[in-house]
């Protein structure tokens, strides 16, 4: 297995194995929620609800425009195995969608109404947020180079020097837009003092002959985004599809806090925001558990092995449901008192609220790993279309509860709106064949063409093609 410093024979760093960068994963994304989580808990003791409500309403309005403008970039120049674009048009795309997403942000924010604290705490977390998206084009680099060890460090850093400066803010100054500033310069600092230097070391080697004038010059040309219109157009084009759906499992996500604002107010909102932890916490945490699995659900997939997929696509299930039923019992019985420690009283005033959120965050992870098991059975076409239909349930649910009931609908909405792509993958997963990803030679079985033609949302399972990516 290769060192941390081993490198290949063209002097790149050489990749790990597998095994090594899904631990490395796992431990950036565990450290990650923990530091999202623990910020909310200090605002909470330190801060106000409407306070806290501020600070999550600049989450709300931010998260869907730049889960667009990310173009979900990483993924795609992850998968980018020919090579087709350089780095530096992943991160030209990435500067010019920042750019816009700020203007965005700042129309969003001015014309809702917010022209105070409210909108300049909405700037500051956006720009947090675009150095963020910038991270991931790093990211998609280092993923692309198989050194997630590499993305991992970051991920901690970032999140333990933004929490670092958000927390230090408040206890300072007591001002949320202070402590703003001080979480967009902590995370803005880790990425040139880490990403910066990791994108230059996986370049070339650390050789003295590497340490040459010229060497360095062409590394750092390497690093530059580059301005061409057509790579830039096609990369925008394959990026675009996919930057939409990043945001319409935002919008799924967001839309209860953007209905719980504006008929419960901010206090409403910081509450709200609070209790949801959990959720956000497990999605964190669930996201390693289901990428690992899912190159064992495509390959049952592809051989065929219809039995072994429904298998162990039951035991990710059961596993998640058991999980989500724990926090569910856990909220029930020790709700109030885990509130209290965690936030303070006037959190734990709200523990019903809480426990909805803990059922609604068992559908959330059994919709995770549905999804999974649709992208590893090839459902490329219907995310879209099925996304799109959560988003509108979503939206629908919010609409129809929240005036009515306050946070206990938008709770409830939250599982409500997973419900459609539930039933609708458990229904793919029903009707899938058992030749579905293979060819058969079995006299009188249908080919794999003529299952195609029954399943028109079915991609076949072939090999890698960078123009199939999008």
């Amino acid at each position: 297995m290769p060192t941390l410093d081993s490198r290949t024979t063209d002097g790149r760093p050489a990749p790990l194995s597998v095994r090594s960068n899904f631990v490395w994963s796992l431990i950036g994304n565990v450290l990650y929620a923990f530091c999202q989580w623990g910020v909310l808990v200090v605002l909470a003791k330190m801060c106000s609800q409407e306070t806290v409500g501020t600070y999550v309403l600049g989450i709300t309005v931010t998260s869907p425009i730049f889960l667009f403008a990310g173009l979900q970039l990483r993924r795609l120049q992850a998968t980018d195995a020919n090579e087709e674009f350089q780095f530096g048009h992943y991160l030209g795309l990435q500067l010019a969608a920042c750019g816009m997403a700020m203007l965005a942000c700042w129309g969003a924010g001015w014309f809702s109404g917010y022209h105070d604290a409210s909108l300049a705490v909405i700037l500051l977390v956006g720009f947090s947020k675009a150095v963020e998206t910038l991270s991931n084009t790093f990211y998609g680099l280092f993923q692309q180079r198989e050194r997630l060890d590499r993305i991992s460090k970051s991920m901690v850093l970032q999140s333990v020097l933004s929490a670092a400066g958000l927390c230090g803010g408040v206890v300072l100054t007591g001002d949320i837009v202070w402590a703003c500033v001080w979480s967009a310069i902590a995370r803005l600092i880790a990425v040139l003092l880490y990403d910066v230097p990791s994108v230059l070391w996986l370049a070339g080697d650390n050789s003295s002959l590497d340490r040459q004038p010229s060497a360095i010059s062409h590394r750092l040309s390497a690093c530059k985004p580059l301005w061409e219109r057509g790579p830039l157009w096609r990369l925008a084009m394959l990026g675009v599809p996919l930057g939409v759906t990043g945001m319409l499992v935002s919008l799924n996500t967001n839309f209860p806090r953007f209905f719980v604002e504006q008929f419960g107010g901010k206090a409403e909102l910081g509450i709200f925001g609070a209790l949801c932890a959990p959720l956000y916490a497990m999605h964190t945490l669930t996201k390693s558990l289901e990428s690992s699995a899912s190159a064992q659900l495509a390959r049952l997939h592809a051989s065929g092995d219809m039995l072994g997929f429904r298998r162990l696509l039951g035991r990710l299930m059961a596993t998640h449901t058991a999980v989500a039923l724990a926090g569910v019992v856990v909220a029930w019985l020790f709700g109030r008192p885990l509130l209290t420690l965690a936030f303070n009283a006037d959190y734990a005033e709200h523990v019903d609220v809480f426990v909805a959120i803990m059922w609604a965050t068992l559908v959330a992870t059994s919709t995770g790993v549905m999804m999974t098991a649709l992208i590893a059975a090839r459902f490329i076409q219907i995310q879209l279309p099925l996304i799109a239909a959560t988003s509108l349930a979503a939206l629908v649910a919010c609409w129809c509860l929240v005036p009515t009931f306050g946070m206990h609908g938008a709770a409830w909405s939250l599982a409500i709106s997973k419900l459609p792509y539930l039933a609708v993958g458990l229904w793919l997963i029903v009707r899938m064949q058992p030749n579905v990803g293979h060819v058969s030679n079995v006299p009188g079985q249908p080919t794999k063409e003529s299952s195609l033609r029954s399943n028109p949302w079915h991609v076949e399972n072939v090999p890698h093609e960078r123009k199939g990516a999008a």
